[in-house]
């Protein structure tokens, strides 16, 4: 009983975290077909700027969270002007790859500039929240779990409702849906591409602070992130954000069930070999759709 509790809390707890990773990376996928590598580099920044308030300024762990989100939405917006705005409409080029490339060098210079400024030392990042409540036998559940997942869920919550029922919201499905057509309809498509990456952008910065406190803050701290982001957009069903957060919660639970009745060792690799023997049966991923209605 205890270890059937213990998968099932840490199941919510990383699903939770991964899948707003994932939705992020989705969203950006679904509107502008390309595949963002800075993911990673996001969840990174989130974590130092988490870092820096809580640690060096010495303010409330909510204000890191505030700040984090402000943050990585200016810098997923300034990575959409310089990175991918310039290649929109370029004929004689592969978009997806050559935006795969230049996103992957936005990665690279964000994690070289984390290094100079901060050097190669994990940063020790406090908790949200101290305590945890006991829950049967041998399991607890740290307080800083529940208001992780708390936040992270209302987060999804609030994107969702944002996406079905503000302006800006059914314009990015619009576009999603119809490229041309929503342009021929008058939405403002040069205003909704930096608002996608930039929200896509802050809310792996969130995620970034949840993993630091859990972790560390480092120079290389998105690289595993991104790693699983990418396997829980492609399991999900690439531009699928319904698949995303099923993938993200069945991944969670695949690692958490592996890690207690295997081991921690061998929990990763059991998820790839998991992964791949999925996609094998079904390559497009679970939700997987046709290219013109992902989302």
């Amino acid at each position: 009983m205890s270890d059937i509790l213990s998968i099932l809390v840490s199941t919510v707890v990383l699903g939770s975290i991964y899948g707003l990773v994932a939705l992020g990376m989705t969203l950006i996928y679904g509107i502008l077909r390309v595949l963002d590598m800075s993911q990673g580099s996001m969840v990174m920044v989130g974590g130092f700027v988490g870092w820096a308030v809580m640690t060096s300024a010495g303010l409330s762990p909510w204000l890191a969270i505030v700040a984090a989100f402000a943050a990585t939405f200016a810098l997923g917006v300034l990575t959409q002007v310089v990175s991918v705005q310039p290649l929109i409409g370029r004929r004689g080029t592969d978009f997806e790859m050559i935006t795969f490339i230049t996103t992957f060098a936005v990665a690279m210079v964000l994690s070289n500039l984390a290094l100079q400024f901060f050097g190669p030392r994990q940063k020790n990042v406090p908790e949200l929240v101290g305590g945890s409540i006991h829950l049967y036998e041998s399991v607890s559940l740290p307080y800083q779990s529940i208001v992780m997942t708390a936040i992270a869920l209302a987060l999804m919550l609030g994107f969702a409702l944002f996406l079905n029922r503000s302006r800006y919201g059914i314009a990015i499905r619009a576009v999603a849906q119809d490229l041309d057509a929503a342009r021929l309809m008058g939405v403002p498509i040069k205003r909704v591409f930096p608002l996608v990456m930039g929200f896509a952008s802050a809310i792996a910065g969130v995620a970034g602070v949840f993993l630091a406190t859990q972790y560390f803050a480092s120079p290389t701290a998105g690289d595993q992130p991104l790693l699983i982001a990418l396997i829980v957009v492609i399991f999900g069903g690439l531009g699928s954000l319904q698949g995303a957060i099923v993938a993200a919660y069945a991944i969670g639970l695949i690692q958490a069930a592996a890690s207690v009745y295997v081991s921690t060792t061998w929990a990763l690799p059991i998820l790839y070999g998991v992964i791949v023997l999925v996609l094998i049966i079904r390559p497009q991923g679970i939700a997987g759709r046709s290219l013109e209605a992902r989302l």
